[in-house]
């Protein structure tokens, strides 16, 4: 049966003069979005209607009971029967390219978790001077660099625009749900790449409390529409954007041109440390939780990994490793596999690259899937940094000592993000200061690279006071005060997924 989808959101009582119009374009398996083109007398009414729905209900709420709203919705999409995620389920992988496993498990499993109302970041600001040695937050540890400079405050914002990156699901929900505990209105940009799962969830707001998702516009529209984005720029207090450097340029000089503060979120550099410790008897289970930073939403995310440096000393040599590693993405791909989006021309174009250096005895091993559908290689010829084709290819590269990790990624200085770790806990926080001095935000467990938790900086600012204010503190994660515990209970997660996908099999 086949859907045609509005990829589009606000008030449905809202009228126009002029009759809007719809382009509709077929995507596949009887899949048709449509989407509006935006006038500015369009633009108008709508970002009239959510300031006036911010000024009647947000205004007029407090807090927890838009919490109850926004849980009530987050419940509706953990239910596999729930009527939107159906929908979800059989449009998504046809727009996405991703596996409706990997949209199940990665997307509606864990985000929702991620977003509940017990996990929402409520605390109120934290004072840097509290945090200059690692302190527990959430339950993890944060330690503030730099000095305070605010550029940007307004404890009031009324029109918070974002500009979402199109790829990762659910990033559209989690701008709506941060904006609604700041009493915002809201609209969003949603991707080209994937333009419906905003729609969707606010039409799911609407289901539980019409009031509250009539503060929120679903705007679909491409990035060459200056109009649009001069307009709604010059109407907004805040815009958040997530994208690539191209988004960087073009976003940047708008964001001046109309003095409105620009939360930027660009291309990012991230990779997977494993010291010496984790590779003897525990080497295949940490190879296990490696496969699934990898294989999740097919390396396509800023926090995705993109190389992974082992430590020599180990009873498991880092070479090794990568054919523990080869092992395991072979079963994690057949629990998650790739999409029509399979990216086989990076994992072909990465495979004859290193056959080539290994033909010619250069101190490379290349781990290939027979259908192609991952690589692992690992590399002795260039400790520098590099970027991987993605798609499931990774390269591990040995390194002597974890702590010469720091200087070796400093030239990447500004793209640092996201760094998983299998490191005890008796050397984490000394590299976690170390790796934080240089760039990076974010140090999770291994395996959960992709799961922000929400109480987590983003980019070395949180992302709830970064809606308020922007201070010039670094702020850097742990995701655990215990990453023993933290490695068991993602074993769990990651052979739950597994066993799952075999019994569906």
């Amino acid at each position: 049966m086949g859907h045609i989808i509005d990829c589009f959101y606000w008030d449905p009582a809202l009228r126009f003069e002029k009759d809007l119009q719809i382009i509709s374009e077929d995507v596949g398996k009887e899949i048709t979005l449509r989407k509006p083109i935006f006038t500015i007398e369009t633009l108008e009414k709508i970002i009239e209607r959510i300031k006036t729905a911010r000024k009647e209900y947000l205004r007029t709420h407090d807090i927890p009971a838009v919490l109850e709203v926004i849980d009530q919705v987050n419940k509706s999409w953990r239910d596999p029967t729930y009527q939107g995620r159906k929908i979800a389920r059989e449009v998504l992988p046809v727009v996405t390219g991703f596996s409706v496993e990997m949209i199940e498990t990665w997307g509606f499993d864990y985000f929702f978790d991620i977003i509940k109302k017990d996990n929402l970041p409520l605390a109120g600001k934290l004072q840097p001077q509290n945090f200059r040695e690692f302190a527990p937050c959430g339950d993890g540890l944060v330690k503030a660099y730099g000095k305070p400079h605010v550029t940007y405050s307004n404890y009031e914002p009324e029109v918070i625009g974002h500009i979402c990156a199109g790829n990762i699901l659910g990033l559209a929900a989690f701008e709506i749900v941060m904006d609604k505990l700041v009493d915002a209105a809201t609209w969003v940009k949603v991707p080209t790449e994937e333009p419906v799962f905003g729609a969707l969830y606010a039409k799911s707001i609407e289901e539980i409390d019409p009031l509250l998702a009539h503060s929120i516009a679903v705007l679909p529209f491409s990035s060459q529409d200056t109009h649009v984005q001069e307009y709604l720029f010059s109407h907004s207090n805040l815009i958040r954007a997530t994208g690539g450097e191209q988004a960087r340029r073009s976003l940047t000089p708008l964001a001046e041109k109309y003095h409105i503060p620009l939360a930027g979120h660009w291309h990012k550099f991230s990779f997977i440390v494993i010291a010496r410790e984790f590779l003897s008897r525990h080497a295949s289970e940490i190879a296990e939780l490696a496969s699934l930073d990898v294989c999740a939403w097919d390396q396509q995310g800023c926090f995705s990994p993109q190389e992974i440096y082992v430590e020599t000393g180990g009873s498991v040599s880092p070479k090794e490793f990568a054919g523990l590693l080869a092992k395991e993405m072979e079963r994690t791909t057949r629990a998650i596999p790739k999409g029509t989006n399979s990216g086989k021309m990076q994992v072909l174009d990465g495979y004859y690259q290193y056959f080539t250096k290994e033909t010619m005895g250069e101190p490379v091993k290349i781990f290939a899937s027979k259908e192609k559908q991952w690589l692992v290689v690992y590399d002795e010829s260039n400790p520098d940094c590099e970027p991987s084709p993605l798609y499931r290819v990774i390269r591990v590269k040995p390194v002597s000592d974890i702590m010469d990790l720091p200087q070796k990624v400093r030239p990447l200085s500004s793209f640092l993000q996201t760094v998983g770790v299998a490191i005890p806990q008796h050397r984490l926080l000394q590299f976690a200061d170390a790796i934080g001095k240089v760039g990076a935000t974010n140090i999770r467990t291994i395996s959960g690279m992709t799961l922000q938790k929400a109480w987590e900086p983003w980019d070395g600012r949180f992302p709830l006071q970064e809606l308020f204010e922007h201070d010039g503190i670094h702020w850097v994660s742990v995701d655990t005060k215990d990453i023993a515990v933290e490695i068991q209970n993602a074993l769990i997660r990651k052979r739950a997924i597994v066993k799952e996908a075999v019994s569906e099999q």
